[in-house]
């Protein structure tokens, strides 16, 4: 299976975070982290956030920490909201 493949998101306790499908990590820190997946942007939400795993060629993910929140961002809707906060 490959990065084009499937998209898969695993929450473990809220602690432990498995994601597929993921063709890059825009940005991250140890309150969120902003995925680029096959099903679009995913922002994750959290506390004391950490990447324990990357593997670039399979296109996973594994996030540890305190999760808060998951949200799939429209990548044309959000670059407008974006850009109507400024004008």
């Amino acid at each position: 299976m490959g990065v084009g493949d499937q998209h898969d998101v695993r929450l473990i306790g809220r602690a432990d975070l498995e994601i597929t499908g993921v063709q890059s990590v825009a940005s991250f820190d140890v309150h969120a982290f902003e995925l680029h997946t096959n099903a679009g942007a995913l922002h994750i939400v959290g506390d004391n956030l950490h990447m324990k795993h990357f593997d670039v060629q399979a296109g996973v993910v594994r996030i540890e920490g305190r999760i808060i929140g998951l949200q799939y961002n429209d990548e044309g809707k959000r670059r407008n909201f974006v850009g109507r906060l400024l004008k």
